[in-house]
């Protein structure tokens, strides 16, 4: 299956990411090699091979793309998984169900001076003096935090 659709409105964050010349060249191998959901099988040496560059620069590069969040700070043996917001799908619902599940781990993106995305399940009260409930009886249901999407049509 061809993952080709993509969320346009994660993109026009992208800039704020403000990645450097051979991470933004990383990062478009990984989108056009990607399967449907991000998940990506590259060798940092293919990488290094097909950008002309060493593999300390590519291994340098993803570094900064995990930094930002864009992929998932836990890669295995050649294979990389790109944010779930900035992923390829089959369709748009099938972006929207695999975000929406919640097995899906959204982690935050951390670009510069931006405050982009939350995990899911994060509590906006959170490290506050805020008491949902000051009686003690039942727990209060966490707030779900959505993830950011504009969906195109």
């Amino acid at each position: 299956m061809t993952a080709g659709y993509r969320n346009p409105a994660t993109f026009e964050q992208m800039p704020e990411a403000r990645l450097g010349k051979t991470a933004r060249d990383v990062w478009d191998i990984l989108q056009a090699r990607q399967q449907p959901g991000g998940l990506v099988a590259v060798k940092q040496k293919d990488l290094a091979e097909r950008l002309d560059i060493t593999v300390p620069s590519v291994s340098r590069a993803i570094s900064e793309l995990k930094d930002r969040g864009l992929v998932n700070g836990r890669t295995q043996h050649g294979k990389i998984l790109i944010h779930p917001l900035f992923a390829a799908y089959e369709s748009e619902a099938h972006m929207i169900n695999h975000v929406q599940d919640p097995g899906t781990h959204i982690w935050p993106l951390t670009f510069p001076g931006t405050a982009v995305a939350l995990p899911r399940g994060a509590d906006p009260r959170h490290g506050t003096d805020f008491d949902p409930d000051p009686d003690g009886g039942e727990e209060a249901p966490m707030a779900e935090a959505a993830p950011f999407l504009r969906l195109a049509g």
